[in-house]
């Protein structure tokens, strides 16, 4: 199992990698040929390793196999049950009407082909995103019959959630060789998450606060596609280092890294600034300490693969570092949705204008104060962590993977305590993410240290007392996810299935470029329906995801977030639905290059399109969609 699993991630990468060549040399049917080869090729070797399989059917198999099948399926819980249909109508919950449609309508983009544009931005590069986890699913959908809302919505998230507890499992054994380190290491890493219940529930008796101190969880990141990909592919490159350090002549052990580390940064640039900071340092020490260029030339290779892949999609813009230390800690200490703690900032600044060396000492105390509660609330019960990280550190000038290990977890947390990020201050705040994922490494080595010499009773009352300390914030994510329970669990958005059938009239019936208009996002409107239209929930990419179409200016926040000025063309976008001027309206739409007009009749024009020379290619009782006659295939 261990072979196929760390190979099927590998495998995955290779995947994701090839595709992308191939959609950039606008061959992308080539990637038939090269699966077909590739399973071939693999054919026998994996048929011989799944003979190989014996399963025990012992408590301790069970256990794993509990550990594994409930952590995917707490995973699963807060993304499957979007994308579904309910009464013919497409329902999202919690984001999902928001991240997930814009990941769909990426898949969209990639199946056009290169060079890519921003699907809800139509005429710009798609720049300063990570892209590389919508490839893969892209690609099985434009060969196979599998629609791209289940293929983002259960099947990928499946195999993400397989991949990120196998990754943790296989990577602790591989450490430890102790099958309950690896146990607890893969419930800390699916599981585990911050103190912040105990924050919401002191301010108004709730369970939440999964990010209050502001790293978000494991157990929310297979909604977010990008993050969780890079979470099992550092485990899995880590994985395969120790296997290269131990096989230091293994050429595939060396390609196999080279080709982990030099992706990750293209599904998460943050992934890949602190694995490749973190192998760039243990390199040099490896080669001032036994003349050995190994690590060296992996974080070489790695690095021109990464700026390959990295460099083309970025324009740059917004990724300039700001030097603004202490950013993290005092926004959580001071804004009200997380500690809100105001008067403490009061007095920091009552007593730094005191300038006493004891006002003085009493900031440093409120520092320090403030620092060790950002640190243990974002790790939570992977604080236990903390004694192996001791033992890990004081072994690391002797052990280049225990000095890799080490130096991932001080950068992933020094450099936001440090760094914002120009344009989305708090972007920087990803980096935590590897910071509370290796610590989970580590708390489950500790935890199984501690249990192995203990008795029986005292085993199943720590395990019980650890599981009641890790629940909360599960319990909390769920909680989140549908809605408190005063409140109709309904769904948090819906595409109606009056507006389907527009959209799908769009896909089936217009030119693959055409571009489409659609009204500004009005956040004042509110129908009061019990499940919100996804236009009156929030500005959205679901028109350029369900039409497989380019729209001219959607979702602003994403938008915003990429670098894009997205100012001019809402303000174009206002003149044609808001303006009652014929003249300016046509001048307006004319700048576009528009080849449609699409709205709900609510947000209906104040002219009359007719009378500006466009005509009606669609109507029905919840949609009109309007032909601009820059070309006319319809």
């Amino acid at each position: 199992m261990e072979k196929i699993l760390m190979g099927s991630i590998v495998g995955f990468v290779a995947f994701t990698l090839i595709s992308y060549v191939l959609i950039v040399l606008n061959v992308p049917f080539l990637i038939i040929p090269f699966t077909v080869l590739g399973v071939v090729f693999a054919y026998r070797s994996l048929v011989g390793t799944v003979r190989q399989i014996k399963f025990r059917w012992n408590a301790q198999t069970w256990l794993i196999l509990a550990v594994f099948v409930i952590g995917i399926l707490g995973q699963l819980a807060v993304i499957s049950p979007s994308g579904v249909f309910q009464n013919g109508n497409l329902v999202f919950w919690s984001a999902h009407g928001h991240d997930g449609v814009w990941h769909i309508a990426l898949m969209e983009e990639f199946k056009k082909g290169y060079p890519f544009q921003d699907p809800s931005f139509a005429g710009e590069k798609l720049v300063n995103y990570h892209f590389f986890s919508d490839i893969a699913p892209a690609m099985v959908s434009k060969y196979l019959p599998i629609s791209d809302l289940d293929l983002y919505f259960r099947i990928f998230p499946l195999i993400y959630s397989i991949f990120l507890g196998a990754s943790a499992f296989y990577l602790t054994r591989k450490i430890t060789n102790n099958i309950s380190a690896s146990v607890w290491a893969t419930v800390f890493t699916y599981f585990a998450g911050s103190f912040g219940f105990i924050v919401t529930y002191l301010k108004n008796k709730t369970i939440g606060g999964e990010s209050i101190f502001w790293a978000t969880q494991p157990q929310s990141s297979s909604g977010n596609p990008p993050q969780i990909v890079s979470n099992f592919l550092l485990l899995t490159s880590l994985y395969f280092l120790i296997t290269y350090l131990q096989k230091k002549k293994s050429k595939l052990m060396f390609s196999i890294c080279v080709l982990l580390i030099g992706t990750i940064s293209a599904f998460k640039i943050y992934a890949g600034v602190v694995l490749l900071g973190a192998l760039g340092i243990a390199g040099l020490w490896q080669l001032i300490r036994d003349h050995d260029f190994g690590l060296l030339l992996i974080t070489f290779f790695s690095g021109i693969l990464a700026a390959l892949l990295y460099f083309p999609n970025s324009s740059g813009s917004t990724s300039f570092l700001i030097f603004q230390p202490w950013w993290y800690i005092r926004t959580m200490v001071v804004e009200p949705s997380r500690l809100n703690l105001i008067d403490w900032e009061l007095r920091r600044q009552t007593y730094i204008s005191v300038g006493r060396i004891t006002s003085y000492l009493r900031v440093i105390q409120l520092e320090v104060t403030a620092f060790l509660i950002f640190f243990f609330g974002n790790l939570g019960m992977r604080f236990l962590g903390l004694w192996d990280m001791v033992k890990m550190s004081k072994n690391s000038l002797k052990n280049y993977f225990n000095l890799m290990f080490v130096l991932i977890i001080v950068i992933s947390l020094i450099l936001p305590l440090l760094f914002l990020q120009k344009g989305v201050a708090s972007n920087t705040g990803q980096f935590l993410q590897y910071f509370v994922l290796l610590f989970g490494i580590l708390a489950g080595i500790t935890t199984a240290q501690m249990l192995s010499n203990a008795k029986t009773l005292t085993r199943v009352i720590v395990t019980v007392l650890m599981i009641l300390a890790i629940i909360p914030t599960q319990a909390g994510l769920l909680n989140e996810f549908y809605g408190p329970p005063n409140h109709p669990r309904t769904p948090f958005a819906q595409i109606t299935k009056q507006e389907l059938a527009a959209l799908k009239f769009v896909k089936e019936n217009t030119p693959i470029d055409s571009v489409i208009v659609t009204p500004p996002y009005n956040q004042y409107l509110n129908l009061g329906d019990s499940i919100p239209n996804i236009w009156d929930w929030f500005d959205t990419s679901y028109i350029a995801a369900l039409s497989a179409r380019r729209t001219y200016m959607d979702d602003y926040e994403q938008a915003d977030i990429m670098g894009y000025d997205y100012k001019p063309k809402l303000e174009i976008k206002k003149i044609i639905f808001e303006s009652d001027n014929s003249t300016e309206v046509k001048a307006a739409l004319a700048k576009t290059n528009a080849n449609l007009v699409y709205f709900p009749l609510s947000e209906k024009p104040k002219v009359d399109l007719n009378k500006i020379g466009l005509s009606m290619i669609f109507q029905n009782q919840s949609v009109e969609i309007w032909d601009t006659k820059i070309h006319n295939n319809y």
